[in-house]
């Protein structure tokens, strides 16, 4: 059966550069982890989906898998293992869903670039129906590695829970941003020391759609797996860190996040295209102090129906900023509340229809 390999370098989160880093340093990495999944698994054909923004990259990946066809790590009979494998790039066109897997093979297919239903997930039925193994570079190049050194050498570093090292995307308010390379149990606080923050009031891991950590925080362990107890905290890192020292307007970092998903939204659903508009229409009034408690507070409840509504993951996390940030900054929003005054939904509503037929 024709199975397919796909490298999915749509490095869209913001926040995020660390896989333009190993593309850049290290490609060959890249397809010798693409090339053992697909020994692994039987596929014998391989893409790279590369991200608008990097088509500066697509000459150097091109340059090396023409390097390993002229090699014999590519073509036919590679290694004498009766084994074939071929790789080419695709590149994308700047749609942020299109990070999500499904919607990236929409795209290769031509298709719009939408998240499928999970009726069936692409190991099943994925690019052209056929089954379909879908990962990102670090997870690739991690796999090369493995095999090139050995699972033993891997498994020693980390925790029992959390095995191996981590690249972190470092960025914002500290004197040494860049890619770090951590071992999975590192504290935040180890992390910061590293990077070299020393006033830190808001951490966004995991880019706009992740979790929010203060300077209350130190002590959480940066982990691969969601786990722990508040006397052992866990935050899962994702990969993408940005810091914000005590000078920064949280208002003006929300509302950034809050205009990104409104104008990333695919449109195919109707809670995360209108929700998330609306909250972006409440967060100017919050920010404006024009917003009573009552409203900040019914922003949770519309939290959560577009983590239960939407169609996709986009929708269901893009809410996360606001949600955590009402619990970790009670008294800024208290700052801003009133007693009076209602949302008007009715006026709401409207300026969004106007919205959508002006874009």
């Amino acid at each position: 059966m024709q199975k397919y390999i796909i490298c999915n370098a749509d490095e869209g989160e913001p926040g995020t550069f660390k896989d333009r880093v190993l593309i850049n340093q290290m490609p060959g990495l890249m397809l010798e982890g693409m090339i053992t999944a697909g020994y692994a698994i039987g596929a014998n054909k391989g893409f790279i989906y590369l991200r608008a923004e990097y088509r500066f990259l697509k000459k150097k990946i091109e340059d090396t898998i023409q390097h390993f066809y002229d090699i014999g790590l590519l073509g036919e009979n590679i290694l004498g293992k009766s084994f074939d494998f071929d790789i080419s790039v695709v590149m994308g066109a700047g749609a942020y869903v299109c990070g999500e897997e499904t919607a990236l093979i929409e795209s290769m297919e031509g298709k719009r670039g939408g998240p499928r239903t999970k009726v069936y997930f692409p190991v099943e039925r994925g690019y052209l129906d056929k089954p379909t193994l879908v990962n990102n570079v670090e997870t690739l190049c991690v796999a090369a590695r493995i095999m090139e050194f050995g699972s033993e050498i891997f498994s020693k570093k980390g925790t029992e829970d959390s095995q191996g090292t981590k690249l972190l995307s470092i960025s914002g308010d500290c004197k040494k941003p860049g890619i770090y390379e951590i071992e999975w149990g590192m504290t935040i606080g180890e992390m910061l020391d590293l990077c070299g923050a020393d006033d830190v009031n808001y951490i966004q891991f995991n880019g706009f759609a992740g979790t929010i950590r203060t300077k209350d925080d130190l002590q959480h362990i940066i982990s691969g797996v969601e786990m722990g107890n508040k006397y052992n905290p866990y935050i899962r890192g994702g990969g993408s860190v940005m810091i914000f020292n005590s000078k920064r307007d949280i208002f003006d970092i929300l509302t950034n996040f809050s205009n990104f998903f409104i104008a990333e939204s695919c449109g195919l659903c109707t809670p995360c295209r209108a929700g998330n508009y609306l909250i972006g229409k409440r967060l100017e009034r919050i920010k404006n102090g024009e917003a009573t408690y009552e409203e900040i507070e019914e922003i949770k409840t519309w939290g959560k129906v577009l983590r239960d509504t939407s169609r996709c993951g986009l929708g269901k996390t893009s809410t996360n900023f606001i949600v955590e940030a009402i619990d970790k900054f009670p008294e800024l929003f208290k700052q801003r509340g009133l007693e009076e005054k209602k949302f008007d939904l009715s006026a709401a509503l409207n300026d969004y229809y106007d919205y959508v037929k002006n874009n």
